[in-house]
């Protein structure tokens, strides 16, 4: 079953949490619940955490996966 999507839920330095999912071929969709409508897409977990700038929401978040 690897080809499964994988939740997560990106952790970020407010206490806030965002979902998101990852698919087999590895991009992300992060939905922001703050904003009913817009979701983050990006090519990997990595891409989406990468050179993020001090004042962007998710600078400093965490990757936290279910441990069922």
């Amino acid at each position: 079953m690897a080809d499964q999507v994988k939740p997560f839920q990106l952790r970020l330095t407010d206490g806030r949490v965002w979902l998101g999912a990852e698919f087999p071929d590895g991009f992300v969709c992060v939905h922001h619940p703050d904003q009913p409508t817009i979701c983050t897409i990006a090519v990997s977990l990595d891409a989406l955490l990468a050179d993020l700038p001090p004042q962007h929401q998710a600078h400093g978040a965490t990757v936290e996966r279910p441990t069922t």
